[in-house]
């Protein structure tokens, strides 16, 4: 983020993945090329795992969550430690 204005973009980018992450509606009523682009979304991904959590069906499909979850957290931890450390060192 060079400034203030540019938190603009981040709510580009969640709306819409909050409307189609399949918090309101199942994944099947998509078509089948929107399903695709739904299913790599992180926030799909966590409101797949919570569902199953909060059903009780739990399935060993929910271990690929948690690992995209893990993997994308990982990587964006490391982005924002490597540019912070580039932003505060003189």
């Amino acid at each position: 983020m060079r400034s203030w204005t540019d938190f603009d973009f981040v709510n580009l980018a969640l709306i819409p993945m909050f409307l189609f992450a399949a918090t309101f509606f199942p994944l099947s009523q998509y078509p089948v090329g929107l399903q695709w682009v739904v299913r790599c979304t992180p926030l799909y991904q966590g409101v797949a795992l919570e569902r199953g959590l909060t059903t009780g069906q739990l399935t060993w499909t929910m271990l690929l969550n948690v690992a995209y979850l893990g993997i994308l957290g990982t990587v964006g931890l490391r982005i924002a430690t490597r540019r912070l450390r580039q932003l505060l060192q003189p």
